[in-house]
């Protein structure tokens, strides 16, 4: 079983240090990982289910003002999840010779960096997959796109998550920051 936990209000390097002690405490095979960097001292983990049961107590001890469980079926963005890069990847591979170029910036959260107009489709496939895997880089990508110029943000759906994590990443583009209900 796997399991993700929200956590807020420690260091990342904290943070990090515990998921090494709840990994260490289940022992061979655990996984405990940072998954999502959402904004400062705001994360989710991902892993094991026991890694992370134990990581909600090691949190909960430190200080963390957060700690709680998610819904959620799997440890997303973790070595958990490299079943599932083997058959999207896959799929990624049979559409890649019908695939073109970008033709503007896309932000990816793998890297934090954008992909450039003309960016060679396999390239953007290769981030694709690595975002399987690798921590969701959510404050940095939106502190590039910020830095790059972006002033306005759009959530489109029925939470308004996004603006909320907007308003710790930067107060003045939470105000630019809007919700389309779909």
């Amino acid at each position: 079983p796997q399991a993700m936990l929200s956590v807020a209000g420690l260091e990342k390097a904290k943070l990090a240090e515990l998921c090494e002690e709840a990994e260490r405490f289940e022992g061979r095979d655990a996984v405990c990982r940072i998954a999502n960097e959402l904004f400062t001292k705001g994360f989710s983990c991902g892993g094991t289910e026991k890694a992370i049961q134990k990581l909600k107590e090691l949190a909960e001890a430190a200080g963390a003002l957060q700690a709680k469980l998610l819904k959620t079926g799997g440890g997303f963005h973790t070595s958990l999840m490299q079943p599932a890069v083997e058959k999207v990847g896959s799929a990624l591979d049979e559409v890649l010779p019908r695939m073109r170029p970008a033709r503007c910036l896309v932000y990816m959260n793998a890297s934090a960096q954008p992909v450039l107009p003309s960016t060679p489709p396999r390239e953007i496939v290769a981030l694709l997959k690595k975002q399987m895997t690798s921590p969701v880089l959510w404050d940095a990508s939106c502190r590039a796109m910020i830095d790059d110029g972006v002033s306005e943000f759009y959530e489109v759906g029925p939470m308004k998550q996004l603006k909320a994590m907007m308003k710790r990443i930067d107060a003045k583009v939470w105000s630019s920051t809007f919700n389309i209900e779909v």
